[in-house]
């Protein structure tokens, strides 16, 4: 087995000129973590670590036009492995991946490989055991499920059960979470953030892909430690790895990203924002948009439904409509419903090219029906399971690597397009599990090559289609990681119904994703899912939405991102309509800023279960303009405070809604103090320098 382990952080150097940073002679490691004809609990639980350079050997570094390649060789066991990384102008991260190379005569099992292993909160000299849980070390981690995502956790390391318990240097204290299947966010989102309070450094980390994962914390050289260590890769034997390797044969990792910046959290996610807006794939942002799934028309629209819908989205100055669910005779066949509309598909999307919008639909890509089979005269146009059985038989999965159904594909977008359609959603309602061994034995593999294939696939739509905009949604955002969402302009941020639980998975959103490429539901006059059969809210509901509060809230909810409207906005009253017509001239004028900005969490992160009072918003570089959206998600009346000081703010203005009342600011200049009259009430104010 080889372990090849590095650890970075020397001293106070926060640019990441890495020169010196990956020589072994300096630090004993190389920064990644290969397992190769290893056994997974002996390498996990009992294996000392050794330091690289007992079996290892640095073939030297070489300049590349992003970054620097470093190399190295495995003697024991004739393999090779080097690291790519790049780096960025003005960012304070690299990314890397690593490459492990075959180069003897034996076949070799590659069953871990990691895309880096860094030591953090580094001590020069001091003992690290001490900080593992007086606070001054915290561990923010993002906790996921359907319609619960985005949810921050903060522990210190000993929380999560990283602390010393010997004095001999092998012992290894481990905390880990992984995800397993193409749903890469529905456990934990695969990022990681360190604050280390006395150094006053953040360190961030995140993994790339639609695939499987795994990050470790851990401490090794028991009470002798002077750090402790962050590692993450795509695989190992847990997640499904064991690729086999021929003479001459590699294997490259997912793409990492990591760095460190003077700060805390907030200067962390900023960091993780700017090499995420830099590194985007397709254009961020997703200008005004009405989807008629969510709290609307629920899959089941008709002309009757929709008309209402299109004709108010266009007096709100939406700049495109979409149609989910439903325009469509069967999810994965893409044939048009007709019977449903007057004048068929074609009729509708023409009504709402009539009245100056883009029309949009939606598409689950990876979702391929049986009866394909037949139409395409293929079985290899689903994902395959070893036994040679299609995966998920109930709702099969498409084989994005097969030529046949790409062009299948293909020909249903470019029909669309041809009608008219520019926008599309695309979802990815369930997922592959461990993986396909269809194209070579290792499942892990073919989970990750299909997931590179779609994404292929959706780039290609873009250069067939430059003016297309695409959202990614996953059932939410279960596969919302960097790696798929870079390909996408826009991410569904959640399936949640409930516009006040929302409000916490908005906020923690915000520190994952670019704001510009967080879609937000804002959905007033909801129709609720048990009522989904119906065309209209029933009457008896209406008098809910008289005072216009929840209105305010749903928009409220929606400016700091991209603003997604839904809802059964045919049947709102004038004053609701006006308050939403309010709020989205506001968002407009707000977009561009948007477009620049970076979160601020004044009050950290709430939980979905909140009662009281809570706060988000954005902030430009400098910090002299923050618009911040501030809730009361209890049932009751409340007044709260929050510290502002360290933003330097000086003056403070309720900007949405104006001349509403209900919810009064006072603010020193160091304490906003918030005094909301009612349950359930929200405002959004701008503060300024």
């Amino acid at each position: 087995m080889s372990k090849l382990l590095f650890n970075f952080n020397k001293g106070d150097e926060f640019n990441l000129s890495l020169d010196t940073a990956y020589e072994p002679a300096i630090f004993g490691h190389t920064n990644s973590t290969v397992s190769i004809d290893s056994d997974f609990e002996a390498e996990l639980k009992l294996q000392p670590v050794g330091m690289a350079s007992s079996f290892m050997t640095s073939t030297g570094k070489t300049q590349t036009e992003n970054g620097f390649s470093i190399g190295y060789t495995v003697e024991p066991k004739d393999v090779s492995v080097k690291i790519d990384v790049d780096t960025y102008e003005d960012i304070n991260a690299v990314s890397q991946t690593v490459t492990v190379t075959n180069d003897g005569d034996k076949q070799r099992v590659l069953s871990r490989i990691g895309s880096n292993a860094n030591g953090v909160c580094y001590n020069d000299g001091e003992l690290i055991k001490d900080r593992l849980s007086d606070g001054s070390i915290l561990i923010h981690y993002c906790i996921s499920k359907w319609q619960g995502e985005a949810q921050w956790r903060t522990a210190t390391p000993e929380d999560l059960g990283v602390y010393y318990c010997t004095q001999h240097w092998w012992e290894r204290s481990l905390w880990r979470i992984d995800s397993v299947s193409s749903f890469s966010c529905d456990a934990y989102f695969p990022i990681l953030i360190v604050e280390d309070k006395k150094r006053n450094e953040c360190w961030f980390f995140e993994i790339e892909g639609g695939h499987s994962w795994f990050f470790e914390v851990y401490v090794t050289h028991g009470t002798h430690a002077q750090y402790f260590s962050v590692r993450m890769g795509e695989a190992d034997e847990r997640l499904g790895m064991y690729q086999n390797l021929n003479k001459g044969e590699s294997y490259t990792s997912s793409r990492s990203v990591y760095g460190v910046v003077k700060g805390g959290f907030e200067e962390g996610v900023k960091e993780l924002i700017k090499y995420k807006r830099k590194t985007t794939v397709a254009k961020s942002g997703c200008p005004f948009t009405f989807n008629d799934y969510m709290n609307c028309n629920w899959g089941m629209p008709n002309t009757a439904k929709l008309i209402p819908l299109i004709d108010r989205a266009a007096e709100l100055g939406a700049e495109y409509f979409c149609i989910d669910d439903g325009w469509q005779t069967k999810q994965g066949v893409w044939d048009l419903a007709d019977e449903r509309f007057e004048g068929g598909v074609k009729g509708i999307l023409d009504y709402i090219k009539s009245k100056g919008l883009k029309p949009g639909v939606w598409f689950e890509f990876e979702c391929a029906p049986l009866e394909l089979k037949d139409r395409l005269g293929t079985g290899e146009i689903f994902i395959k399971r070893h036994n040679g059985e299609i995966a998920s038989p109930h709702r099969p999965k498409g084989n994005m690597r097969s030529k046949v159904y790409i062009d299948y594909l293909n020909s249903c977008v470019d029909k669309m397009y041809d009608m008219g359609v520019r926008f599309i959603k695309n979802d990815h309602n369930n997922h592959e599990l461990v993986g396909t061994d269809m194209y070579g034995d290792c499942p892990a593999k073919g989970l990750k090559d299909n997931a590179k294939a779609s994404m292929d696939f959706i780039d290609g739509i873009y250069a067939r289609h430059p003016d297309m905009v695409i959202e990614n949604c996953g059932s939410g955002a279960m596969r919302s990681d960097w790696g798929t969402l870079k390909h996408f302009n826009v991410q569904s941020t959640s399936d949640q119904e409930d516009y006040v639980a929302y409000t916490s998975i908005i906020g923690g959103s915000l520190a994952l994703m670019p704001p510009e490429k967080a879609g937000i539901w804002v959905y007033p006059y909801p129709l609720i899912f048990d009522d989904f059969t119906l065309e209209k809210i029933p009457e008896e509901k209406l008098k809910d939405f008289e005072d216009g509060e929840q209105t305010v809230y749903n928009v409220v909810n929606g400016l700091l991102g991209a603003f997604y409207l839904s809802g059964k906005i045919g049947q709102m009253d004038d004053k609701n309509f006006g308050l939403l017509k309010e709020g989205v001239d506001l968002y407009k004028s707000l977009y561009p800023f948007i477009l620049k900005a970076y979160p601020v969490f004044p009050m950290g992160m709430c939980r979905m279960t909140n009662k009281n009072g809570y706060a988000f918003g954005i902030t430009n570089d400098d910090k002299s303009e923050v618009y911040l959206a501030v809730f009361n998600m209890g049932d009751n009346p409340k007044i709260f405070t929050m510290d502002l000081e360290k933003y330097g703010l000086k003056n403070c203005e309720v900007i949405y809604p104006k001349n509403f009342g209900g919810m009064d600011f006072e603010f020193n200049g160091k304490t906003l103090t918030v005094s909301a009259s009612k349950g359930k009430q929200a405002r959004l104010i701008k503060l300024t320098k």
